[in-house]
């Protein structure tokens, strides 16, 4: 009966509380047969005696009418105490009605055997119950583990936490730093660079005849290159570093195509190109200042790369919830690598679409990403590129 009921009970200690001699000694025989350590006391005050002595109790059978202390209080006082709180107590009961069956479970107990009992019944309870508490030990000890655990775990993701925003606060602090340097770079080389452009202009006036006029003029070229690179580069790097402020207003699209397409009427003449503006859109929500940048950067590039004759189509249009503004040339088209790659700073090698080294597109990107927009790029079967400023369709704030 032991190794069907109970394998390994030899382990465990069940103390048993009956004022009646007879129904220890029953119970005696039963649990050491099953291999179970048995305590005995005859009634609740000498059960509480020995609990106070010894607390490694894994079980209780407790008889509910006693002499001297009955069974109920005896669990009362056995559930004050908070090493014992958890012990498993099996109300031994003759009475079966079912206000006495509750009473136990109200005062602590967590199930009943009546008398007289049944050996099987009473060691399948037992068996139960201390498993139970074996359980609840087992998952508390590793409740206990994982909450160890995670409290490491929690520190470790702390501590890189502030590590990452230690970092990051380093990082703005760079940034910032790098973006203040080339702002003053920019000044100190726009400061002198207007002082050359001015006097260069001032020269080629005067000495439109002379035999220097054409070193006057690179050199006037030149200045308005270094010039140009250092504005790109000064608003790539707001732009990147978010220090750019946006100024949204409701800019006219048809009147600000007009006075951009203006702006390069001599380098249009020059080629004999033409721009044909074609705009189905009065208005997009943007930064006037960087809208135009945007649309210049692309015409400038449009203008250098189509063939002498060529045209230039501007067009602008909604495309579901975006306002469109495509620039289209009958140039060569862009390099497979370019397409693959856009906007990426100096890229090296071939010509990257403009003599900045590919600061044109990466800015036009820039710009329309601040905007909430994007930017498209692609070639005409006909042959020639096509770019596309998507701007989404927002309206006044």
């Amino acid at each position: 009966m032991k190794n069907e009921i109970h394998p390994q009970q030899g382990q465990f200690k069940v103390l048993a509380v009956d004022d009646n001699h007879e129904n220890i000694k029953v119970i005696g025989s039963i649990l050491r047969k099953a291999n179970y350590q048995v305590g005995f006391a005859f009634n609740g005050k000498q059960a509480l005696e020995l609990l106070q002595e010894s607390i490694d109790y894994d079980l209780i059978l407790l008889d509910v009418n006693m002499p001297v202390m009955n069974g109920y209080e005896t669990c009362r006082q056995i559930r004050k105490r908070k090493v014992l709180s958890d012990i498993p107590v099996i109300f031994l009961t003759a009475l079966n009605e079912v206000d006495n069956i509750v009473k136990g479970f109200e005062v602590g107990g967590q199930d009943y055997v009546g008398k007289p009992f049944n050996g099987l019944e009473l060691l399948a309870r037992v068996k139960t119950h201390i498993e139970l508490r074996r359980s609840r030990e087992e998952l508390k000890k590793l409740n206990t583990g994982l909450e160890s655990l995670v409290e490491e775990r929690t520190s470790e993701l702390q501590q890189a936490n502030e590590d990452l925003e230690a970092a990051n606060r380093e990082l703005e602090l760079l940034d910032e730093a790098k973006a203040d340097f080339l702002g003053i770079i920019s000044h100190e080389i726009n400061t002198p660079l207007n002082g050359i452009i001015g006097f260069t202009n001032i020269l080629k006036e005067k000495l439109k005849h002379a035999e220097f006029y054409e070193m006057i003029d690179f050199l006037d070229m030149s200045a308005k290159r270094l010039e140009k690179f250092a504005k790109f580069s000064l608003l790539i790097t707001e732009l990147r570093t978010n220090r750019k402020i946006l100024r949204y207003a409701t800019c006219q699209l048809p009147d600000l195509l007009d006075v951009i397409s203006q702006r390069f009427r001599f380098m249009m003449e020059e080629k004999k190109i033409t721009v044909t503006i074609n705009s189905t859109v009065e208005s997009v929500w943007a930064d006037q200042n960087l809208l135009e940048k945007s649309i210049e950067c692309v015409l400038d590039n449009a203008i250098r790369y189509s063939p002498a004759g060529g045209e230039i189509l501007l067009n602008t249009y909604v495309e579901e919830a975006w306002f469109v503004i495509e620039i289209t040339d009958r140039g060569r088209g862009f390099e497979p690598e370019i397409l693959s790659d856009p906007f990426r700073l100096f890229s090296y090698g071939k010509d990257y679409l403009d003599e900045q080294k590919g600061l044109s597109l990466a800015l036009v990107n820039l710009i329309l990403k601040a905007h909430e927009g994007s930017v498209k790029l692609a070639n005409n079967e006909e042959g020639g590129a096509v770019v596309r400023l998507c701007f989404p369709e927002k309206k006044e704030e």
